[in-house]
């Protein structure tokens, strides 16, 4: 008999249960035991948030800092250009800036692939200046835009400091190659033109 009550018990739970879960609205999700699960009490970026003097939840960092990755391609594109597009700052390039990468023919070979893309309509594929566009303005007897030879007395001892300083804010005729080229594509150009340079 008591195995009888108890089976009845757990048929009358198990019914009150499958009841309880059912409603009429299609839509809704029911009784939720955690709704934090569904709606997270995080803010999102964009929104205000109180906890903050100006209220918003989007904060600019601390003046002064600078993003740092362990990824040392990204620690390279994310660093400020120290120097500026004037004479002194030109200057200051030619004489302090290295190249931060290490010397390797991985990277000189994509340097390489990256200078055929952007540099050698120009500048040509062995940088002696007479790439496609400079043969049609020749074509046109127009000689005033030709680039000189990278091997060239004018060109052959300038520093890589130089040849970046030239691909992040131009020279001449030639335009800023910083928003085609992350900083680190450029310093792997800079290797190419140098093995340029020795030929």
């Amino acid at each position: 008999m008591k195995k009888i009550n108890r089976n009845i018990v757990i048929g009358l739970a198990a019914m009150s249960l499958l009841l309880t879960s059912c409603y009429k609205d299609k839509n809704s999700p029911g009784f939720e035991f955690m709704p934090d699960m569904y709606r997270s009490p995080a803010y999102r970026p964009g929104e205000s948030n109180p906890n903050f003097a100006n209220g918003l939840n989007n904060q600019n960092p601390v003046e002064g800092t600078i993003a740092h990755s362990f990824d040392r391609e990204q620690m390279i594109n994310s660093l400020p250009y120290a120097y500026a597009n004037t004479p002194q700052g030109r200057d200051s390039a030619i004489a302090f800036l290295k190249n931060p990468l290490e010397k390797s023919d991985v990277a000189t070979l994509e340097g390489k692939r990256l200078y055929n893309v952007y540099c050698a309509v120009c500048h040509g594929a062995d940088g002696k200046g007479d790439g496609s566009v400079v043969a049609v303005l020749i074509a046109k007897e127009n000689y005033g835009l030709q680039p000189p030879a990278f091997n060239s007395d004018r060109l052959k001892d300038i520093t890589e400091g130089q040849i970046f300083h030239a691909t992040q804010y131009g020279k001449g005729n030639m335009g800023s190659y910083s928003s085609q080229l992350t900083a680190y594509e450029r310093w792997q150009v800079v290797m190419y033109v140098q093995e340029l340079q020795r030929k």
